[in-house]
């Protein structure tokens, strides 16, 4: 029997928690359409979830600390249904014509974020050995059971306003669920979710998840953007360089 995957994405209102119109340009144009060509070439099912289900069943928007962080917790609410694998990828990632297929998912997998701001704030206010790593949310591959697992511990937190740790954001939470559920946890390696733009990076060889993370990215888009600098051509001769 072929196993179903399902890859999510998001793009509501805004679009991208720290971008402005100009950054949601090239994600609308280049970066989820990079998404959806990846699924035609593997045969995987695609969703764009485009209208919040957060915002229908909660109203307020008091949970996470920005209102567009709540949409990054949209995918939750998707992660119950029926295929074999779901798979989680953030509206500013772009996925290489080249990119091979997604590899054998077990538990919840994700990349670890390279040491900076977040990785201290999460080890410092959990008393955790600095070999406990912390990892990106923006790429998520999960099983059927662990999405529903990783599902229900969510909207139970939302439910009860049961906010992490350390900064409130869904990447905080995401890395509580993995420390009280460890043994389904796979770290998941760095080509799969490519951040260079972080302090600390190192060089991936061959990236098929390129990722622009944060502020910095969203800077970086808009830059390339201002300079009239082509941004699929970027990617291209910057993994040359890699």
């Amino acid at each position: 029997m072929i196993s179903k995957y399902l890859i999510i994405q998001i793009d509501i209102a805004q679009g991208t928690q720290w971008g402005n119109d100009q950054t949601i340009e090239p994600i609308r144009k280049i970066f989820i359409p990079s998404v959806k060509n990846y699924c035609e070439r593997y045969g995987y099912d695609y969703v764009l979830i485009d209208e919040s289900t957060y915002e229908k069943k909660y109203k307020s928007f008091d949970f996470l600390e920005t209102k567009n962080k709540h949409y990054s917790f949209e995918r939750y609410f998707h992660f119950q249904n029926n295929y074999d694998f779901t798979i989680y990828i953030d509206n500013d990632v772009y996925i290489y014509p080249d990119a091979k297929p997604l590899p054998k998912i077990k538990g919840l997998m994700n990349v670890r974020e390279p040491e900076g701001n977040s990785s201290r704030i999460f080890r410092e206010v959990n008393n955790l050995d600095i070999k406990i790593g912390y990892y990106n949310s923006g790429v998520t591959f999960c099983d059927k059971e662990t999405a529903k697992l990783l599902s229900n511990y969510m909207i139970n937190r939302l439910k009860n306003k049961l906010i992490s740790k350390g900064k409130n954001s869904d990447n905080m939470m995401l890395n509580e669920f993995i420390l009280e559920n460890n043994t389904l946890f796979r770290e998941l390696s760095a080509e799969w979710n490519y951040t260079p733009f972080l302090p600390n990076a190192n060089k991936v060889i061959n990236p098929h998840f390129f990722h622009f993370v944060g502020i910095l990215g969203k800077q970086i888009i808009n830059k390339l953007q201002k300079s009239k600098i082509n941004i699929e051509h970027f990617l291209n001769e910057f993994k040359k360089i890699n």
